[in-house]
């Protein structure tokens, strides 16, 4: 997939566009924090989990819409 494909927001400081599958260390070391998993549906959660989150649901969901 071309980046120039994805949903991209410039908001200046802050670029914000759509889940790639690229971004899966990075998601599950976000999600890894207790600050931030305490917030999270299915909580702390394996890497995997977390991949299939992102290929199986988020990304889907992105096109969708």
């Amino acid at each position: 997939m071309n980046i120039n494909d994805l949903l991209t927001i410039d908001c200046g400081e802050i670029l914000l566009r759509e889940f790639r599958i690229v971004d899966e260390d990075a998601i599950y070391e976000l999600t890894s924090q207790p600050e931030v998993y305490e917030f999270l549906p299915n909580g702390r959660s394996t890497r995997e989990l977390r991949l299939n989150w992102v290929k199986n649901y988020e990304i889907p969901d992105n096109k969708e819409f």
